[in-house]
């Protein structure tokens, strides 16, 4: 007698279409985003999961929030994020505005967006991301996915990634081991993004870590992977994994080639899962503050932004506004008003 309830063990025939794709394509890669893959290691595959870490403003929300930007450009994702650091909900979409025009929303009128940039960042903002505000109630992560499926049933939406950052604003509940309770809860966010086809994305801090000296400056060394606060749970349940570091200023660089600079940033992809979706090793970029932007260099040391070329053709909306770099610096330069602490912005 046959039943409706899914099936839980599969023989070969049954994936046959898929292994013949497999064996035609070899592995896919998920999504591009924006940089080349060869300079960032990474992809965002669809029903997958990535684990962010990093120290205080070390940028790795700064880079997630980027690469966000750059889905919505080229493939017209749609995001749903909880990221009360950033932010009053107003403050986190001000901050998505400037970094999808790279100039800032608020501050002088020689530097900030113009009412034209503004109206084209709050549209385009607007039909593709969500900010997630509980006020002052606090939620597990499962009633975070509740909310998440909630909201795509009020709106109509089809959200291709989901954001808590950091981890700790979801409620925990560390009655037994910590590290069964994390892998619990970690094993919840990959089940949930495997059946929801969205990817999942958790951000977190490292734990304390003794502090090294060199060329006569006292600093943390990148983190690695069993660093991630609350234990190496998160290396055995990871699938890709990144962790942020902001070199310290002037030090010598591991290879010994020259020394770090002041906003330079290592972008380490510390675990590659699924096979292909991301490739392990330490990619160097650099953060330009003034466009809230990250860039890495070519081989002739030439700054590369992210592309957003397809925008265009693949959304059918209008080309991003263009801009003058140099400009850009140069009226930066000539003084901003910021209403946040600068301690919190990452450089």
């Amino acid at each position: 007698m046959k039943t409706n309830k899914p099936k839980h063990y599969y023989e070969l025939k049954d994936v046959s279409n898929e292994l013949f794709k497999l064996r035609e394509k070899g592995l896919t890669r998920g999504k591009e985003i924006g940089f080349d893959f060869d300079k960032c290691g990474m992809s965002i595959k669809k029903g997958c999961t990535t684990y962010i870490a990093g120290a205080p403003a070390s940028g790795k929300s700064e880079w997630w929030l980027e690469i966000l930007v750059n889905l919505s450009c080229i493939y017209g994702d749609k995001h749903i994020i909880f990221t009360p650091e950033t932010g009053e909900v107003h403050e986190v979409f001000a901050e998505l505005c400037h970094k999808y025009v790279n100039k800032p929303y608020f501050g002088k009128d020689d530097v900030k967006m113009t009412e034209a940039d503004k109206s084209q960042a709050e549209y385009f903002i607007g039909e593709h991301f969500v900010v997630i505000d509980p006020k002052d109630d606090t939620m597990t992560l499962d009633q975070y996915y509740e909310m998440v499926d909630q909201v795509e049933e009020e709106l109509g939406w089809k959200f291709n990634t989901t954001t808590i950052d950091p981890f700790n604003e979801v409620k925990h509940d560390f009655s037994g081991r910590q590290d069964l309770y994390v892998e619990e809860l970690l094993g919840k966010c990959r089940r949930n993004a495997r059946k929801t086809g969205r990817h999942n994305c958790l951000i977190t801090h490292v734990r304390d870590q003794p502090i090294i000296e060199k060329d006569g400056k006292r600093f943390c060394p990148i983190p690695t992977p069993r660093e991630f606060a609350g234990g190496q749970a998160w290396f055995r349940k990871g699938e890709q994994m990144i962790i942020v570091w902001r070199p310290p200023y002037g030090v010598t660089r591991d290879n010994g080639q020259g020394t770090y600079e002041a906003n330079e940033a290592i972008i380490r992809i510390a675990k590659e899962k699924p096979k292909g979706a991301s490739k392990k090793g330490d990619y160097t970029f650099f953060y330009n503050k003034e466009m809230n932007a990250y860039y890495c260099k070519d081989w002739d040391g030439v700054d590369i932004y992210a592309d957003r070329t397809k925008l265009k053709e693949r959304c059918g909306i209008q080309e991003e506004m263009s801009f003058d770099k140099e400009e850009t610096t140069e009226a930066f330069n000539k003084g901003t008003t910021f209403n946040r602490d600068e301690d919190s912005i990452p450089f």
